[in-house]
């Protein structure tokens, strides 16, 4: 959808984009076009999409003939998305929720935990996704029966998600999706194929299921010591482990850290280890 006709749909139903959901709509039309394809998208997969605003992406993927659960936190566009799609949302090749994507203790919405128990294969997960809530949105996927992911995020968040250059340390969220996904950093965009334009430049982000991953309730366990451990990442690790996950400070001594040795200097494999020590 080009920026002209995005303008004239909003401003027929009075509708601009809301800067507090993060509405920063992409508009490049042979962009668009080539996502579902690169996602890895065919006839008939179900596919999460969180935050479609006036539903460009999700008209693309509807064309391929996916089965789409789109979720629409604002009502303004909730409603125009169910007048645009009014066939697809009759013929089930589209459900909306209108409500916020994200559950409470780590959990997705309601609505979107229930249709996914119900799939008889695991979903794709293909969005532009709103800046707002890239964070928490990505860290409820580790662990998760899931096809493939394909986010439109922030440039910055997608190349920490991608994995640490040799001068920067992981993060909580990057040791878990990394147990999970194979991460990879797709095309990186610049503001003027959005509207209105961020601040910033974006890139696409794709996880691919590891096989033999961590199940959810592995990734939860490992989750609760990483959050400890990265309340203060800058302190050494086990100086905290000690005294709250004792445990894991075996595990970790048992692998050779270092003493010294920060959350964020320890590999995801070596977390992964102490996991399998401290369940033995």
């Amino acid at each position: 959808m080009k920026k002209s006709e995005l303008r004239a749909l909003l401003e027929a139903r009075g509708l601009r984009p809301n800067s507090r959901f993060g509405q920063n709509f992409l508009i490049d039309e042979a962009l668009l076009g080539r996502i579902p394809g690169d996602a890895g998208v065919k006839v008939g997969d179900a596919v999460l999409e969180i935050g479609p605003g006036a539903g460009a992406l999700t008209e693309e993927l509807l064309k391929v003939g996916a089965k789409v659960l789109a979720v629409e936190i604002d009502h303004g566009f909730a409603d125009l998305l169910r007048d645009r799609f009014a066939s697809q949302l009759d013929s089930k090749q589209l459900t909306l929720i209108e409500g916020d994507a994200l559950g409470k203790n780590e959990m997705l919405n309601p609505a979107v935990e229930e249709w996914w128990e119900q799939l008889d294969a695991a979903p794709y997960i293909v969005a532009n996704l709103p800046y707002a809530i890239s964070g928490p949105f990505l860290a409820r996927l580790p662990g998760r029966d899931i096809a493939g992911v394909t986010l439109l995020l922030q440039k910055e968040v997608a190349e920490k998600v991608a994995g640490p250059s040799a001068n920067v340390e992981w993060s909580s969220l990057s040791i878990r999706l990394s147990l999970s996904f194979d991460c990879k950093l797709g095309r990186r965009l610049p503001p003027e194929v959005f509207w209105p334009r961020p601040q910033i430049d974006s890139a696409f982000l794709q996880l691919a299921p590891l096989p033999g991953a961590m199940s959810r309730e592995q990734d939860m366990q490992l989750a609760e010591v990483l959050r400890f451990s990265f309340g203060q990442r800058r302190k050494q690790v086990f100086g905290r482990l000690r005294k709250q996950f004792p445990a894991w400070a075996q595990a970790l001594t048992e692998l050779d850290v270092p003493a010294n040795a920060r959350p964020g200097n320890i590999a995801p494999n070596v977390w992964l280890n102490a996991l399998g020590k401290v369940n033995c």
